[in-house]
């Protein structure tokens, strides 16, 4: 979607997902909380047994179970944000996914406050988790898969989730909730607050750092997969310039040989008609036999013309087309093989004769090849619909794996150990005469090519 400049780009199945996960994180608490996670049952046995190991399970359990509540989430709200990028005069616009985070998270954190009457502090670990959504969207690693940007996620929300219950960090807003407090003051009872810390803190360093390390290892992936893409690109290109050299040079080669044979044929048609005027050439039957001759040598002329000058285009029917064409392949291996039916014989069309034939004996030519036993048959079949010629050439050859279709089309690439400039000069002819090409073939089956033209009214 594009307003003015501003261009607005969404990934669907993204956004779909990342929804449904913030849908999850509005219903958790419905499921989860603290009554089922027996975070109070172990606070009071703590009490009750003056234990700080079970302070400790309490506290371990309030931290499952907000990061269990938390996950959903913020993990939705990173992947909507994944799922949409802003361009302004196609460039990306920065910081985009952290200003989506920093609108959903407090929209999310008010409607469960809403929906189940419990007071979901946003406090500073909600906003260290949106800040490293931003950094995440700074390191760039966006050619990473979202599984793997998601634990990062789910690791840093884990560490964070233990500064909560570290008494000491009270006073700087974290650990505001009421079970939170709860458990630190259970601590100050039983003389807990030092473990209560030590364990915090070292929960913390530990899921932090992990997930710096995970960040680190997916950024360094990120590097890879953009310079092999970036290597692909170049091979690609330097792929494409080789053919396109080598295609320039076939065709200046081709135009060359063909303008050394306009010159001798010029010439001796200008000879027959010096001959046809001398008296020893009088007779009736010598007149005949030149005559013949110069008409052959001004078809070879114009033969020469229309490979020369490929925009020379002449009137035919489709008729009189396909009977050069089938004329040209009398003498080659498949010619018994090929099932002709024409029901628009007298539909006109514009072309250029002699490389439109050759287009048409390539594809035939490819046809030939795709069969895989003595028993195989090429069809053409020709029809009128509205306007248009529509030639298919069909075989029952061993057809094209799904995988090579993608790209059968490119220069260069073939189903067989050629080069693909087949198909690339087959193209080129058919869109010279404004005509398209569309390739289907299914593997083991056999392939269709059909080509359309646009009669001539």
């Amino acid at each position: 979607m594009r307003i003015n400049k501003v261009s607005i780009i969404f990934d669907k199945n993204k956004l779909i997902i990342g929804i449904v996960l913030i849908f999850l994180g509005l219903i958790a608490p419905k499921f989860v909380n603290v009554h089922n996670f027996n975070a109070y049952d172990l606070l009071f046995k703590s009490i009750e047994k003056n234990d700080t190991g079970l302070l400790l399970l309490s506290a371990s359990s309030l931290v499952i179970l907000n990061c269990i509540r938390g996950l959903p989430h913020y993990l939705g709200t990173f992947i909507v944000a994944e799922s949409i990028k802003l361009e302004y005069k196609d460039k990306k616009i920065p910081y985009v996914k952290g200003f989506i985070a920093i609108i959903i998270i407090p929209l999310v954190y008010s409607s469960i406050n809403i929906i189940h009457n419990i007071k979901y502090d946003l406090s500073i670990p909600a906003f260290i988790v949106i800040f490293a959504i931003m950094f995440l969207e700074y390191m760039d690693i966006s050619e990473v898969s979202i599984l793997k940007k998601a634990i990062i996620i789910v690791l840093l929300l884990f560490g964070v989730q233990w500064l909560d219950i570290i008494p000491g960090l009270s006073m700087l807003r974290f650990g505001r909730g009421e079970t939170s407090q709860d458990i630190k003051f259970v601590a100050s009872l039983l003389n807990g607050e030092e473990i209560l810390t030590i364990f915090g803190i070292l929960f913390f360093v530990v899921f932090v750092f992990g997930s710096i390390l995970v960040a680190k290892l997916v950024s360094d992936e990120n590097r890879i997969i953009v310079a092999t893409e970036k290597n692909k690109k170049i091979e690609q290109e330097l792929h494409e310039y080789r053919m396109d050299s080598l295609q320039t040079r076939y065709y200046t080669e081709m135009k060359n040989l063909v303008h050394d044979l306009k010159t001798p044929l010029t010439s001796s048609i200008a000879l027959i008609s010096v001959i046809k005027m001398m008296d020893e050439c009088s007779d009736s039957t010598i007149q005949e036999y030149l005559e013949r001759i110069e008409a052959s040598l001004d078809n070879q002329s114009e033969m020469i013309s229309e490979i020369l000058y490929k925009d020379k285009k002449i009137t035919l029917t489709s008729e009189e087309l396909f009977n050069y064409v089938l004329s040209n392949i009398s003498h080659l291996p498949y010619a018994s093989k090929v099932i002709y039916n024409n029901d628009a014989r007298e539909s006109l069309i514009d072309v250029n004769k002699v490389n439109f034939t050759r287009a048409m004996i390539n594809i035939l030519d490819n046809s030939f090849n795709a069969l895989d036993n003595e028993d195989g048959h090429i069809w053409i079949n020709i029809y009128s619909k509205e306007g248009k010629l529509y030639i298919d050439i069909c075989d029952d050859g061993i057809g094209i794996k799904e995988e090579l279709m993608k790209e059968i089309q490119k220069s260069g690439v073939s189903g067989r150990k050629s080069t693909g400039l087949g198909l690339t000069y087959i193209k080129d002819v058919i869109d010279n005469h404004n005509g398209q090409m569309y390739i289907t073939s299914k593997y083991g089956v056999g392939t269709i090519t059909k080509v359309i033209l646009s009669e001539v009214i």
